[in-house]
């Protein structure tokens, strides 16, 4: 009765001391409780590892092709979007002289072969008789064309040359037309009478001259008309001279010049087919010894490398497509005047591609030639894979954006799929690791401190208690899970987050 009297005169009194009481219940049985924490039970795994990166489709070959030397274009067999494959004709320069020079290293290999069987088998008197008869003959040849290189050196020069001369053939020759250069006057004045000199020997002499003489003649004549050609080619028209007269002696200069270099080609050839029988006249003579037929020997391979001296220039005037594949560009134009190493035409190589792709220096060392990459094309969503493998890996960086980055080339496994398209965009997954039955935890079970690597380990003596663990990771899978080299075993159990 006393202490129900005491706490109906006492209320509030009585209300507070209730309140501590429940407080203090709280912390005694309530507010002890340890949080809940979340563990792992430490297992093998499998794990695979790979770089996820986009690229883009290139062709495996993109060249630009250019004539090795330069010319006239003469035909382009191409447009943009043929078809070609390796070896095929594209285009080439104005070649005649070139072919020509092929053809003529073909004769003489086939004189030189000739020649190498005939001292092989030795020599007959009869075939002594025809070797000398065509010697004979050859020397004629070279005589007329000696005397033909007289008559027409005489019409260049006499005919075409001195209406422009006065007194051209007396030791007074001057020109009659008023040069600029008076340099250029005195020497063609000079070349005349040296010409005149020249004409006047060869005419007594005839074909008693030698060869080398007959050169020297047209040479020094050769040089008093491009002296000539330099003097009507800077005339201009005034009072005294129409530009029909000169016109006329520029055609005459002209006309001059090309009967002196016909000369000269007709004497270089009858000199090369008299040198020939001369040479199998010789072999004829000196038999078939074991020195004889070695020199033949010799001169029959210096022939071929002749043919290949001369189909090399050839070459050099041509272009063939090195590949097969898909013509990209056309540059060069029938007539035009192209020099050597400008991109005349780009070929890509067809239905062949690489993709090429930049990996971040972060990544690059995971990266091996012969990883296979599970690859899709923007083009056909991400459910159409096209398998891909490493190929090339360049070995300097290439800055993209201030970032060291290094370039990776992966090949298709199908090298024929119509619907891969040089340029488009490539996705890579490229397996670069796997490991089958290893330990291995969850990446975020894993934390770094001073460059090491923890777990907190459940102390398997007292469950209550939590232990820092030092662990050595390996590879780390795309699933999440990191693989544990040391510090765990199967059956551990750690915290599943360290941040408690």
């Amino acid at each position: 009765m006393m202490i129900i009297n005491i706490v109906k005169n006492n209320k509030w009194w009585t209300a507070l001391i209730i309140l501590v009481l429940i407080v203090a219940l709280f912390f005694m049985f309530g507010g002890k409780k340890s949080p809940v924490v979340e563990t792992i039970v430490v297992e093998k795994h499998n794990i695979v590892e790979e770089v996820s990166a986009t690229g883009n489709v290139k062709p495996l070959s993109d060249l630009n092709l250019s004539f090795e030397a330069g010319g006239q274009v003469s035909r382009v067999a191409v447009s943009v979007g043929n078809k070609v494959y390796q070896g095929q004709f594209l285009a080439s320069l104005s070649n005649a002289d070139l072919l020509a020079s092929v053809e003529q290293a073909k004769a003489g290999l086939k004189i030189a072969e000739a020649n190498l069987s005939a001292i092989q088998k030795g020599t007959r008197p009869e075939e002594l008789n025809v070797a000398k008869t065509s010697l004979d003959d050859a020397k004629m040849t070279v005589d007329n064309k000696i005397i033909d290189a007289y008559t027409k050196a005489d019409n260049a020069i006499r005919n075409n040359i001195d209406q422009m001369f006065e007194n051209p053939r007396t030791d007074s020759a001057k020109i009659n037309i008023a040069l600029n250069d008076s340099q250029l006057e005195n020497d063609i004045n000079s070349l005349r009478i040296v010409t005149e000199i020249i004409l006047s020997d060869w005419n007594i002499k005839g074909s008693s001259i030698s060869l080398k003489t007959a050169y020297s003649n047209l040479d020094k004549i050769k040089l008093f008309l491009e002296k000539m050609s330099s003097g009507v080619n800077s005339l201009t028209t005034n009072s005294n001279l129409t530009q029909t007269t000169i016109d006329k002696y520029k055609l005459a200069v002209s006309s001059a010049r090309s009967d002196i270099s016909l000369a000269y080609s007709n004497l270089n050839v009858v000199e090369s087919a008299y040198n020939s029988a001369k040479s199998n006249y010789d072999l004829k003579i000196a038999g078939n010894t074991e020195d004889t037929i070695n020199a033949q020997v010799a001169m029959v391979e210096q022939a071929k490398a002749n043919i290949d001296s001369a189909q090399a220039k050839l070459n050099k005037s041509i272009i063939y497509s090195p590949i097969n594949g898909v013509i990209t560009k056309v540059i060069a134009e029938n007539g035009q005047t192209i020099q050597s190493g400008v991109v005349a035409i780009s070929v890509i190589s067809y239905g062949q591609y690489d993709v090429e792709s930049f990996i971040p220096e972060a990544d690059i060392a995971k990266i091996k030639v012969g990883n296979v990459a599970t690859t899709t094309l923007d083009a056909y969503g991400s459910d159409t894979f096209f398998e891909t493998q490493v190929i090339k890996i360049d070995p300097g960086e290439t800055v993209i954006e201030n970032v060291p980055t290094y370039k990776i080339t992966l090949k298709f496994a199908s090298s024929s799929d119509s619907r891969i398209k040089s340029g488009m965009t490539a996705n890579l997954d490229i397996l670069t690791n796997q490991k089958s039955n290893v330990i291995a935890v969850p990446s975020r079970s894993v934390y770094s401190l001073n460059n090491q690597k923890y777990v907190k380990l459940i102390d398997p003596k007292d469950l209550k208690n939590i232990i820092e663990v030092k662990v050595e990771t390996g590879i780390r899978g795309v699933d999440g899970y990191v693989e544990i080299i040391s510090g765990l075993k199967e059956g551990d159990k750690i915290v599943a987050s360290p941040n408690i």
